[in-house]
């Protein structure tokens, strides 16, 4: 038993001292290809931030570029109807605006908005949850908005599969006459547009005039959405509409004249 015991301490002894070695030969090639690894992740996250880092160096340009854009808003106002913002709105606008000095279309919202708020007229129709409204709008959001504003009618068109028996299934909701986005996009942006209260889709109500809705079934992206799934459908079952329309709030009415018009 006590040979057995030495025999085994000895064994041990000589696997401790063949570890330098196995971790020299196996495992330290593998831990240097590791420690590679690893410092490729502060390069990949320093290369992710360099965008947060370019606005943090370029923070006062971001302010003295609003400064520009509020005084080229404002030159047409009165000097003496030029007074103070409310801080509850300008200061989260300033914050916000500078995050977003690369896009045209939510610059633009952020800057109307300052302006109105330092304008004596309009300071009281500026409402703070207009600031976050933006926030959470994408560029296509805003150009999206601006077009329903604009538009003389806002129709809708769900397209949907009848099924032979009973029953039917959505292909797309939200099909609108817009051609500048496609037809994913644009409906996103309804939902999104919906989700933030800018509008309203009543359920199940409709032009009463069909031909309105022209305007969608003749836009080229829904043409080519609907001949797409009218080649593929199974013997039985036809494609059909479900129509709606946009109504405009009177939140979004405001947010339109505060936001989108110039002063």
């Amino acid at each position: 038993m006590n040979n057995a015991l030495d025999d085994l301490s000895k064994g041990v002894a000589k696997a401790l001292d063949t570890v330098p070695e196995l971790y020299h030969d196996t495992l330290q090639p593998a831990a240097q290809e590791t420690g590679k690894v690893i410092a490729r992740i502060p390069r990949a996250i320093n290369a992710a931030f360099s965008g947060l880092d370019r606005w943090i160096l370029n923070k006062e340009y971001s302010i003295e570029e609003t400064k520009k854009l509020l005084a080229q808003k404002l030159d047409n106002v009165d000097p003496e109807k030029i007074v103070e913002p409310e801080p509850y709105v300008a200061v989260p606008a300033i914050q916000a605006i500078s995050y977003a000095m690369n896009s045209d279309e939510l610059r633009n919202l952020y800057a109307n908005l300052l302006a109105k708020s330092m304008i004596k007229d309009t300071k009281d129709t500026v409402h703070p949850s207009f600031v976050e409204i933006i926030k959470q709008m994408s560029p296509i959001d805003a150009r999206i908005f601006q077009l329903i504003t604009n538009a003389e009618s806002r129709p809708l068109i769900n397209l949907i599969v009848k099924m032979e028996h009973d029953g039917s299934y959505p292909i797309q909701y939200h099909c609108s006459w817009i051609q500048d986005f496609s037809i994913k996009q644009c409906a996103t942006s309804l939902d999104s547009l919906l989700r933030l209260g800018l509008i309203e889709i009543p359920f199940d109500e409709c032009y009463t005039d069909e031909k309105i809705y022209n305007h969608v079934k003749q836009n080229p992206l829904f043409k080519k959405l609907e001949q797409s799934h009218k080649n593929s459908l199974p013997p039985g079952e036809t494609l059909d509409y479900e129509k709606s329309y946009i109504k405009l709030p009177d939140l979004s009415l405001l947010f339109y004249e505060v936001c989108v018009l110039n002063p």
